[in-house]
């Protein structure tokens, strides 16, 4: 076998926290074994990969010579050598996956019924929250009142009665114009579009922080690598930082 052959000239991979990454493909590029996701509020993101990386499609393993661009997937990712790795592709092969992450856009309180556009396919998805619906925000339990017009939530559900989707538990992520405080290092900066990614130590979770509060002298400190504490306020679409602080270097 090829694959594996080539697998042992490879080191092993770094161990650490998986992050489930979503999205739709935009580019990809075989010779540099990379591609790029557009991910929640249209960010991309870059995603190595390489023969190590398990590719499935449903029940079936796949290649990555199955993704295209316009692919819908999720990628188990680790920080490996400094870049996001895929060790798993799962290619997207129905809508209803018993999870999904997005933005609510509606509620109707007579129906009970959850409007949410799909973080990934930017469609709508609707969910029926009912009395055993666990709603949560920050470990705490919410009331149906939480779910407002723009938050972000990622929704467990399973099949009901005529086709409708019964919400399991739905946990807000994100309510506009709620400030977070993010500390981790940043994976990538891109100063023509006015955003950087970082992904936080211990949870190995990445986040895409626009950067066009910040003044001038600040963004000069900001280059891949580099440890930062950021705040940040979520505006509906996406984190918008209004202060970063650069971690000093301890001296050896």
């Amino acid at each position: 076998m090829a694959e594996s052959e080539d697998s042992l000239d490879l080191p092993p991979l770094a161990k650490g926290h998986v992050s489930l990454i979503g999205g739709t493909v935009s580019r990809i590029d075989p010779i540099r074994d990379r591609m790029v996701l557009r991910a929640f509020g249209g960010r991309d993101v870059t995603i190595n990969f390489d023969v190590r990386t398990c590719v499935m499609n449903g029940d079936s393993v796949a290649s990555m010579g199955d993704v295209k661009p316009g692919t819908r997937l999720y990628a188990d990712t680790i920080l490996n050598d400094g870049r996001i790795f895929a060790k798993t592709v799962r290619v997207a092969t129905s809508y209803a996956r018993g999870e999904t992450k997005g933005q609510v856009s509606s509620y109707d309180p007579d129906r009970k019924m959850l409007r949410v556009r799909d973080a990934i396919s930017s469609r709508g998805f609707s969910v029926q929250v009912t009395a055993n619906t666990d709603i949560r925000s920050g470990g705490q339990s919410a009331a149906v009142s939480s779910l407002t017009t723009g938050t972000l939530v990622d929704v467990h559900f399973r099949p009901g009665a005529e086709g409708t989707n019964l919400a399991e538990k739905i946990e807000i992520l994100a309510q506009p114009g709620g400030t977070f405080t993010f500390a981790g290092t940043i994976l990538s900066i891109d100063m023509r579009n006015g955003y950087l990614t970082l992904i936080e130590p211990d949870s190995q979770n990445t986040f895409d922080v626009g950067l066009s509060s910040v003044p001038a002298n600040v963004r000069a400190q900001l280059r891949e690598g580099v440890d930062v504490t950021v705040n940040a306020r979520f505006d509906g679409t996406s984190y918008q930082a209004q202060n970063i602080q650069v971690v000093p270097t301890p001296n050896h």
